[in-house]
């Protein structure tokens, strides 16, 4: 799955974009990561509402299937909020205290295959480190919450 358009901030680091663009660091501070859109990319919201429209297709095309989705930290985290429900605050409360392992697996199950979804697992990698491949993880972003 495709994971948030970044716009004019593509490529740039959290420092790059304070150096380069200062204005847009600030702007995203004072809107916090859930609403802010960079110029020409995506909020977290917009990518909720590709996500929602994405699950309800699957549901039409594979009721009671399983379905394995591949996805970034961000979309994983997003999944997270449509499936259980979470809040703006738990969702970025979240956000700021999770680093999500690469390669990781989440798993939401359906236990009667309809009805709502279950966290069965969270940000797994229990198949890396049973071949010792070395875990790494996205360090995520504490600064999440508007100012």
């Amino acid at each position: 799955m495709r994971d948030r358009e970044l716009g004019i901030l593509d490529m740039l680091t959290s420092a790059g974009v304070e150096a380069r663009l200062p204005q847009e660091a600030e702007r995203r501070r004072w809107l916090g990561k859930f609403y802010y859109r960079p110029p020409g990319g995506e909020s977290w919201a917009d990518v909720v509402l590709r996500l929602r429209s994405l699950i309800t297709d699957l549901d039409r095309a594979y009721p009671g299937q399983r379905v394995l989705l591949v996805c970034h930290d961000a979309v994983i985290l997003l999944i997270r909020y449509i499936l259980e429900g979470l809040t703006e605050r738990q969702l970025l409360d979240l956000a700021a205290s999770t680093a999500i392992l690469n390669a990781s697996v989440s798993r939401f199950v359906r236990p009667d295959g309809t009805g709502p979804w279950q966290l069965e697992s969270f940000n797994m990698a229990d198949h890396l480190m049973s071949e010792g491949v070395p875990v790494t993880e996205h360090a995520g972003d504490a600064n999440v919450h508007p100012r």
